[in-house]
């Protein structure tokens, strides 16, 4: 795999003296997979491509995944500089279901949510917990409806973690031109999403489990509550914003 990294300095991007650039990565607990190792980057680049081997990528049999980070060193005009970058090294569970999806539930557009925003991986191993990994693994690959109402079962854990923000970053009145877009104008309409999550959600894992009294194992993540005051402030919520 490829990893790019930006000689990023206070004063914006740099040029580092030639021969200066080395990066060292670490798996997740800190040690050391490649220790200085030199890099070429091309003539005047403010940054530096990152080849990493294979077998520095391989995760344990009994884990889900194994985080990675870079640090990158070099030197520019005599002034040393170091840049991190990390990444998540996953088992790929076998899902169907896209950050699209989670949008398309939540009535949102991509600059409202971006594919980066939606932690699917999260939420299949949050699902997991709840109903068990092996139990979860033979619904999402049942090949009937077991497997899409699993799917979905993900899509919605997914959107779960996004409404503690969800109230505050959406446009819930913008205007363009002559037309008028309102949505959630009504602070019950949001919390009426959140409860209809939580109910399907809380179906679906007794389904699953075959326990009618599943939801009581559901972990914090969905254990949903109506957000009344901000965290902040301790204001109520707008109910609308101006665009």
């Amino acid at each position: 795999m490829t990893l790019w990294v930006d000689f990023e300095a206070p004063q914006g991007l740099v040029i580092p003296d030639v021969g200066s650039v080395s990066y060292s990565l670490y798996d997740g607990q800190g040690v050391p997979l490649v220790v200085d190792q030199a890099l070429t980057p091309e003539a005047d680049a403010t940054g530096v491509s990152i080849q990493v081997l294979a077998i520095n990528n391989v995760i344990a049999p009994d884990r889900y995944f194994e985080r990675r980070t870079a640090l990158v060193s070099w030197v520019a005009d005599g002034r040393g500089y170091t840049a991190r970058a990390g990444y998540r090294i996953i088992d790929l569970p076998n899902y169907g279901v896209m950050p699209v999806d989670v949008r398309t539930y939540l009535a949102l557009n991509e600059d409202e949510l971006r594919d980066d925003e939606v932690d699917l991986f999260t939420a299949y191993l949050t699902l997991a917990s709840a109903v068990g990994k092996d139990r979860l693994d033979a619904a999402l690959s049942a090949g009937t409806l077991v497997e899409v109402r699993a799917s979905r079962a993900v899509m919605l854990t997914a959107a779960t973690a996004l409404f503690p923000s969800l109230r505050y970053r959406i446009a819930q009145a913008k205007t363009d031109g002559t037309l008028k877009f309102e949505r959630l104008k009504d602070a019950a309409a949001f919390d009426g999403l959140v409860a209809a999550t939580a109910d399907e959600l809380r179906q679906i894992t007794q389904d699953l489990t075959g326990d009618t009294s599943a939801a009581d194992a559901l972990p914090t993540l969905l254990a949903l509550t109506t957000i009344t005051t901000d965290p902040v402030t301790g204001a109520a919520p707008a109910t609308s914003t101006g665009g």
